[in-house]
């Protein structure tokens, strides 16, 4: 179970804009959770055989755990958890499964630090394993670690690889599994990972006494695992390149709004100018001239086009970006296939990482950050809470009329949601109907049903603003697990804790804008029914105004910013014409309000606002 705690309604003016202070990373903590699995799934440690003079891409020493620890060493340092050789993996109640590694499975040996199992909460755990020296590789300069793995993320638990040069005096450390958000496996998980790092930097030219070791470090206890298997140490190529990451729209909080986010799905209206970016290491042990980007853009119909970035030279060991600026698609609905390649004047000895292939859609209402299949789900424990994501209009006259939202299976059915529409500051501006979840509106992982949830009042954005949209959960004994799918960049996507403070998470709730005109078109704006109120800013009273061109049963409703229902009228039946009647506002609070009124079962809206006493 993930545990976020929130309010509904607090209204804090902070945001992720450069106009606002950026938020912290939400201290809740992630509860443990059943997992679901979606992947399938003896050597000398002391001097490598053979001779000295080694060819490029050979593997110089490997360990497969196969005879044992095989003078690896363990040093707990804290704590009830100690790095183990396994033949099962983590074993706890809340397991990914036994890790799935090219000589450990099925029937072999890895190592585990199994929080799950031996964990205890609250008990700070800090163990390593260290492998013996490795020797006679002291003239090999650049070098690659290479080992599988399968790791599951709680909160904030640390996974280091750490290299010495020295025989262990110094320590070069390098963090992997940093992307990993809580609650969330490795790719595939127990599928092994393979993680390859370049240690050259460590070895300072060569080094006859190389040591490895693995770092287990957890401030919470009981969490879950990390199994490792296959250890090896690789030459370099003499020519490889390798993908770090790539993006089709590069954003950083350094941005003034949110522009520039990739997008899931862009609505036709809303493509703009994409910001393609890839991150380029130079693993091989040769300098790569002339390196570029290149981009294959796969979009419907005939609208593909080959693109290219600027070029660099990159040495050995040297990283570097590459970008490409200028590209707008054009406003065809439909799937944009893209290939994210980097190229040099030389041949790639490895080119099985010289890519990575990304998507985004086109369609004519939808705006969306999630990748469309939930990978994982978010809840506060039964507590009220809000979740969702930032968004970038540019585009004039773009009327919002619903948000879209989505829940996992573990969804009570019965429980009451709605979803609510920000401005830039924060600033409440209208918010949807309230939705019964049903059976059928859940989702399993790999699954997208989305709930479309009409706006009260349909609300005309301005251009070139960003706005939020997150659903809500009113708390109480009906628990709502948002569906999530993909990582949001930090700032991006929201989360509002118990004092109304907003903070960032790094998953991406399925929370989405719907501009389709016939979203919650119903009663009221089928014309036979007008509201309004004045004067709509008061501090005594204002008077409530309704014009029906047919008999119709009326009730109404006054919420104020917080989302709770002050007033209300009980429905009567009114007949045709001009009504009138007064709203009390003396024991109101200052601050905006929503008039809703229901109209033979339809609503509709109006906002007016109690003005602070003199």
């Amino acid at each position: 179970m993930l545990r976020e705690l929130n309010t509904f309604f607090g209204i804090i003016l902070i945001g992720a804009s450069s106009a606002q202070p950026p938020l912290q990373p939400y201290p809740g903590r992630a509860m443990k959770q059943p997992v679901t699995a979606v992947g399938q799934g003896g050597h000398d440690a002391s001097r490598p055989t053979g001779s000295i003079t080694r060819s490029a891409g050979a593997t110089l020493w490997s360990e497969d755990f196969e005879n044992g620890m095989n003078g690896w060493s363990v040093n707990t340092l804290t704590g009830p958890v100690d790095w183990a050789i396994t033949s099962t993996g983590n074993t706890g109640g809340f397991t990914p499964g036994p890790l799935q590694s090219t000589s450990g499975f099925p029937g072999g040996h890895w190592i585990v630090a199994d929080s799950d199992l031996n964990g205890v909460p609250g008990v700070l755990e800090n163990t390593t394993i260290t492998s013996p020296a490795i020797t006679g590789l002291d003239t090999v300069s650049t070098m690659l670690l290479r080992f599988e793995q399968s790791f599951r993320q709680l909160n904030d638990d640390q996974t280091l690889v750490e290299v010495s040069a020295n025989g262990g005096a110094n320590w070069t450390t390098y963090p992997v599994n940093t992307d990993i958000p809580g609650n969330v496996s490795t790719p595939g998980a127990p599928l092994a990972q393979e993680i390859v790092i370049n240690i050259s930097d460590a070895l300072n030219g060569g080094s006859n006494d190389i040591r490895i070791r693995f770092h287990w470090l957890s401030t919470e206890g009981y969490t879950y695992s990390w199994q490792v298997d296959d250890v090896s140490l690789v030459a370099a190529d003499d020519n490889d390149l390798r993908l770090l990451s790539a993006t089709y729209s590069d954003w950083s909080t350094a941005e003034s709004d949110f522009a520039s986010l990739p997008y899931s799905i862009y609505p036709l209206n809303e493509v703009r100018p994409l910001h393609f970016k890839g991150i380029v290491m130079n693993n091989g042990s040769e300098p790569q001239t002339n390196v570029h980007l290149v981009v294959d853009v796969d979009g419907p119909g005939p609208n593909d086009v080959t693109l290219t970035s600027s070029s660099i030279d990159l040495a050995p060991g040297q990283v570097d970006s590459l970008f490409i600026e200028g590209f707008t698609p054009v406003a065809v609905q439909g799937d944009w296939l893209l290939d994210i390649q980097v190229a040099q004047d030389q041949t790639d000895d490895e080119p099985s990482d010289n890519s990575i292939a990304q998507r985004f859609a086109i369609d004519e209402f939808l705006f969306a950050r999630d990748r469309g299949a939930m990978d994982g789900d978010y809840d506060n424990g039964g507590d009220a809470y809000q979740l969702g994501n930032w968004f970038h209009v540019q585009d004039f006259d773009d009327v919002l009329t619903g948000i879209d939202v989505a829940v996992s299976d573990r969804t009570d059915a019965g429980a009451i949601i709605n979803a609510v529409l920000y401005d830039a500051n924060l600033d409440y501006v209208m918010e949807t109907d309230e939705h019964t979840v049903t059976n059928s509106d859940l989702n399993h992982l790999g699954d997208a049903k989305f709930i479309t949830l009409p706006l009260i009042s349909p609300v005309t954005l301005d251009q070139d603003a960003d706005y939020f949209v997150a659903i809500n959960h009113y708390g109480g004994s009906d628990e709502v697990w948002t569906a999530t799918s993909g990582t949001s960049i930090a700032q991006t996507s929201l989360i509002q804790d118990v004092d109304g403070t907003w903070y960032y998470i790094e998953v991406t709730p399925m929370v989405r804008m719907n501009f389709g005109p016939d979203v919650g078109i119903d009663g009221p704006q089928a014309g036979f029914a007008s509201i309004g109120a004045r004067p709509t800013v008061f501090t005594s009273s204002c008077t409530a105004i309704l014009d029906l061109s047919r008999p119709a049963r009326v009730g109404w409703k006054l919420m104020d910013p917080l989302g709770r229902t002050v007033a209300t009228g009980a429905p009567i039946q009114k007949g045709a014409g001009h009504h009138e009647w007064d709203i009390p506002g003396g024991d109101l609070a200052a601050g905006s309000y929503v008039l809703v009124m229901d109209v033979d079962g339809s609503t509709t809206s109006t906002r007016i606002v109690r003005a602070m006493d003199r």
